[in-house]
This record gives structure tokens, sequence and C-alpha cells, in this order.
């Protein structure tokens, strides 16, 4: 989620007391260089939005964030959002999870956080995305009231000659581990000899109900629809994961 400037000011002054930020006449230090403490998911999502590149990444790799990665994540020359939020779940534990920008090795992460004491949280799993083909995108999903799922869409599947293709993640969390309950592709370019233009297929989701997910496919070229196809994926309480309908045309 992206902080706008004005935003990122208010943090700021919210946290200067606490953070050790200091006013001198007119002029304000925008920014925090001091290390960040491990306290509330919230509190470090707040100071990650407006600390310098060093502390941030010291404080991703106190989480527990491979060294690596904090670094590329938090280096100039990877711009990108680095978010932390809350996950609700059913479980006695509280997580939480780090999304990280594509950067080490052309890959996006996300980092599964467990609360291991008061406000100490460390990382225990995590998920890497390939961003050949763009940055993959996420969302949580309520699949259940007061459970939260982490739906993954537009990571890099593969590609060879005049092909590429991304595919759709849905994760849930059980014994803290990020567990993969639904895959699909949700874009495919495919570029014959014949064609002048590609055959692109993309699929958008909605979720209809807590345990059912809509999926449209629309085949276009040169940006022209040719056709729309419509499948339902529904939980599968027996197999602990979603299975898919076949697809059907959608009528116009």
């Amino acid at each position: 989620m992206k902080f706008s400037r004005l935003l990122q000011l208010a943090f700021g002054l919210a946290s200067l007391s606490s953070l050790g930020l200091h006013l001198s006449g007119q002029l304000l230090k925008v920014g925090i260089s001091d290390s960040i403490p491990i306290g509330t998911l919230e509190t470090m999502n707040d100071a990650l939005q407006i600390a310098d590149p060093e502390p941030r990444s010291d404080l991703l790799k106190r989480l527990g964030v491979d060294a690596k990665v904090a670094d590329a994540a938090t280096s100039p020359r990877f711009p990108g959002d680095i978010e932390i939020q809350s996950l609700r779940t059913h479980s006695e534990d509280s997580y939480g999870i780090v999304s990280l920008p594509c950067g080490l090795q052309d890959q996006a992460f996300i980092y599964l956080l467990d609360k291991t004491g008061t406000d100490t949280w460390h990382a225990v799993d995590h998920i890497a995305l390939d961003c050949f083909h763009g940055t993959p995108a996420y969302r949580l999903l309520s699949l259940s009231p007061g459970e939260d799922s982490v739906f993954v869409q537009h990571a890099h599947l593969g590609h060879g000659s005049g092909d590429v293709q991304d595919k759709a993640t849905v994760y849930t969390i059980r014994n803290s581990r990020m567990h993969e309950v639904l895959s699909t592709v949700d874009y495919h370019s495919r570029q014959e000899p014949t064609y002048r233009y590609p055959v692109e297929q993309n699929s958008s989701f909605l979720q209809i109900s807590s345990r059912v997910i809509e999926e449209t496919r629309i085949t276009s070229q040169n940006g022209f629809p040719l056709r729309a196809e419509r499948r339902i994926w529904r939980w599968q309480t027996t197999q602990g994961a979603f299975s898919a309908t076949s697809f059907r045309a959608v009528l116009k």
C-alpha cells in the first residue's frame, strides 16, 4: 500500500518523541536513522514508511528476513513498497506478513511472522515470487469468518519461445506455515508463427461467498476480446483445498 508524502509527514510528526526525531526552529528531519524497535505490527509498518534504508534493512533482518533479501528490498536500486500487516486466524498464535518488492534475483517475497512473546515477532515461513513479467500483487481473503488467507496474482510461472505464463495462488496459514490451496494460470500469452499479434488470456477473480471464488477468463488479441469464459472454485473440506469446475462460455 503506497503512502502519500503528506501521510508520511503525518506519521513522522506523530512519532517524534518515541522515535527520537527532533524539531529545531522551523527545521524538521523527516525520517528515522536510529534502530526501529520490534513492537506491534502497525507501529513497525508505520516506521518503515519513513525510515532510512539502513534501519529498514536492520529491522527486516531482526525479524528473520534473509540478509541479502532485506538489503535488496531496502536498496534505492529496487524501489517499491514494504508492508507489514496482521493476519486473522482461528489459531491461538498471532500471525502477520511482511511483503517485500521485487529485488534480489528479480523476486518478490512474502514472509510469515509468528508472535513468540510480547511484541516479539519472527519469520517462520516465506514464499518467493518471480517478477520476470512484472510485479506480483497480493491481497487478503477471508475464506471463513475471522480468518485471513493470502491471495497472490500475476507471479511469473514460466516463459519460452513466444509463450509467457503467470499464476494466481491462495495460501492459508496452518501450524506456522503457508499452505497452497489454490493455484492456476491467471495470464497466458501465446505467439504463434502465423499470428501477427499474440493471443492473450487474462483471468480475474471474485469471491462470491466465504468458500466460493469465481474466475472469469478473457481471451483477446491486439486488445480486442475474442471470448469470455467462467468457472467456479469451491472449497473441498476433505482435500483441504479448492477445486474448479470446467470453463463455460459467457454468453453475450
